[in-house]
């Protein structure tokens, strides 16, 4: 098993999400660690324009165990459906973490 961190965003709360950048670790607190380096300078890609960052897109990193499944025609990155996910919201330099349940985003 590994823990994989990602940086994302999405279009409001229950809108879809697209991972920004990703980094793969040995352990939760290694990828935790990562995500609180790399969020709070996280700016949105190029391709959203300024007047759209309003609209409810929001940027915000997240952690979760699972393991990458091969012998596909694409290695695919599978949760562990019985861990919690840990998700990170800005809070200007800082991050706050919160607890989710396995299965949310």
């Amino acid at each position: 098993m590994r823990w994989r961190a990602s940086i994302a965003l999405t279009v409001g709360g229950d809108g879809p999400v697209s991972s920004i950048v990703e980094s793969e670790h040995g352990s939760e607190g290694s990828a935790r660690e990562w995500v609180e380096r790399k969020l709070p300078s996280t700016r949105f890609p190029a391709w959203i324009p300024a007047a759209r960052r309003r609209d409810g897109i929001e940027l915000f990193g997240r952690v979760a165990r699972g393991r990458v499944v091969t012998g596909r025609l694409v290695p695919t990155w599978e949760s562990d459906t019985g861990t919690a996910v840990w998700h990170a919201d800005r809070a200007g330099d800082q991050v706050q973490w919160r607890r989710c349940p396995a299965g949310e985003r």
